[in-house]
């Protein structure tokens, strides 16, 4: 993973629209690495393109080695840079955070 999202990358309507979630996309993005470097048990995916965002995560990685029918995701939200979707986008934003959060706070091995 490199640095933060490129910021030309974040092409969406306005300047103002663009700045909607600048900050909180970068704050997302650091938890992110963070869990992938401290919470080995667990598997984050993190999409990031002009359109909006997508955090994908599961607690136990081993979970993704299960039958397409058994397996589910933890955590699968997504986010648009629409200024018309705000609100259920700084909803998901709230419920990525808080995913990531909860995986950091319970450390190396969650769910054991």
């Amino acid at each position: 993973m490199g640095g933060a999202p490129d910021e030309n990358r974040l092409a969406v309507g306005n300047k103002e629209d663009k700045k909607m979630f600048e900050k909180e996309i970068d704050e997302i993005y650091e938890l992110c690495k963070r869990v992938v470097n401290e919470v080995p048990a667990a598997n984050i995916t993190f999409d990031f393109s002009g359109y909006g965002l997508g955090v994908r995560g599961v607690k136990r990685e081993e979970d993704v080695l299960l039958l397409k029918d058994k397996f589910k995701w933890d955590l699968y939200q997504n986010v648009s840079f629409n200024p018309f979707y705000e609100k259920e986008s700084r909803e998901s934003l709230r419920i990525i955070k808080a995913f990531l959060l909860e995986l950091l706070i319970d450390g190396k091995c969650p769910n054991e």
